[in-house]
């Protein structure tokens, strides 16, 4: 018991040390809200079992919590973006900002924009988006949130903005299915070797908004190189547009010039988004 008491102690100051570390960059705050991804019905009902393993929806899928960061030079005189996250399987909210260093780029990209990071299925190998899966939560949602910022006068009623989405691995789903129920229509996709599936929603949201911008990052061994494939041989087809380049080969005038963009990576799976900085590199080159 004692040691365990030891764990979590050291669990909570990590945390919070991790979160007053961010306050550097900018305000830190973290909300709750009932549109959030979870808790959820189905997995309530249903538990996700993997591979011989139950993940229970207590455990898994009962987190409603929403991590909310403004960088320091945010101007609510301006129109801003609202950028929401989404991380992948095994991971969580703090796992994700501490391993892929997402406060720390998104600071450095500087956008006037607020990063709002919701959890997902916490600490299991899961792509469900629970709620956002259904028409209007996620909407609810993004109200939710601007409830928050004009509560906290970060944001004022009269500023202009728009959402984008990006995530990394299962976030793929629960960015699809955003894209097919929303009536907030997104400015801009980035997935992070995330396009596992779901490529019907993604052409369907770029062909109803063209001024959309899409980057796709994939690698070898991660699960996304011929989904990637299939869906560069739809446009194609359909004699769309796109730039296809190595990651280490596009420039930052052909991410900024092209509105569709497909990069190869060699690197792992975890690493697409750390190396050469790619989160900030990508946010410079949406707007």
């Amino acid at each position: 018991m004692k040691g365990m008491l030891c764990l979590l102690f050291n669990l909570v100051f990590l945390c919070s040390h991790a979160q007053t570390a961010y306050t550097s960059y900018g305000k830190v705050f973290r909300i709750a809200s009932s549109h959030s991804m979870f808790p959820d019905s189905v997995r309530n009902k249903l538990p996700r079992i993997y591979q011989g393993k139950t993940y229970a929806a207590e455990e898994h899928y009962a987190d409603s919590s929403v991590f909310i960061f403004v960088p320091s030079y945010f101007d609510n005189r301006k129109p801003y973006h609202l950028i929401f996250w989404f991380h992948g399987w095994n991971n969580n909210i703090d796992s994700a900002l501490q391993q892929f260093k997402l406060v720390e780029q998104f600071s450095n990209a500087h956008l006037n924009a607020v990063f709002v990071f919701p959890e997902g299925p916490k600490n299991s190998p899961d792509s469900y988006g629970g709620k956002f899966e259904q028409p209007l939560f996620f909407d609810g949602f993004v109200l939710d949130v601007m409830n928050e910022l004009l509560h906290k006068n970060i944001i004022t009623i009269k500023q202009r903005y728009d959402i984008s989405l990006a995530g990394h691995s299962g976030a793929y789903k629960v960015i699809s299915y955003i894209l097919l129920h929303s009536i907030n229509k997104a400015k801009a996709i980035v997935l992070f070797d995330a396009l596992y599936g779901e490529e019907e929603k993604f052409a369907m949201h770029l062909q109803q908004n063209p001024n959309c911008k899409f980057i796709n990052i994939y690698t070898d061994e991660g699960g996304t190189l011929q989904p990637s494939k299939n869906l560069m041989m739809d446009m194609d087809a359909w004699k769309w547009k796109y730039l296809q380049r190595e990651e280490d080969a596009c420039t930052d005038a052909e991410l900024k010039k092209n509105r569709i963009v497909f990069l190869h990576s060699n690197k792992a799976h975890n690493d697409v988004i750390t190396n050469n900085n790619n989160l900030e590199k990508f946010l410079r080159s949406l707007f």
